[in-house]
């Protein structure tokens, strides 16, 4: 199930959720867990990539977020 993460419009707070893809598609959205507003608004995180030192590629859990864009969700 993939991750995704929100803003809360009303408190600013950045949150991660587990959703299905079928939910998040029909409108679906959680509350914000530290005030609990409806409206939020879906962040764009990137994939972290870690190349090794020994040149094999795996995937890490870090990377940028893009929390912040008004008008994107």
């Amino acid at each position: 199930m993939p991750r995704y993460e929100f803003q809360c419009a009303e408190c600013s707070n950045i949150f991660e959720t587990r959703m299905s893809m079928s939910d998040y598609s029909s409108g679906s959205r959680p509350k914000c867990p530290a005030c609990g507003a409806e409206e939020v608004v879906r962040c764009f995180s990137s994939i972290g990539i870690m190349i090794g030192s020994r040149g094999g590629v795996g995937s890490s859990s870090s990377g940028g977020g893009g929390c912040g864009h008004s008008g994107f969700t």
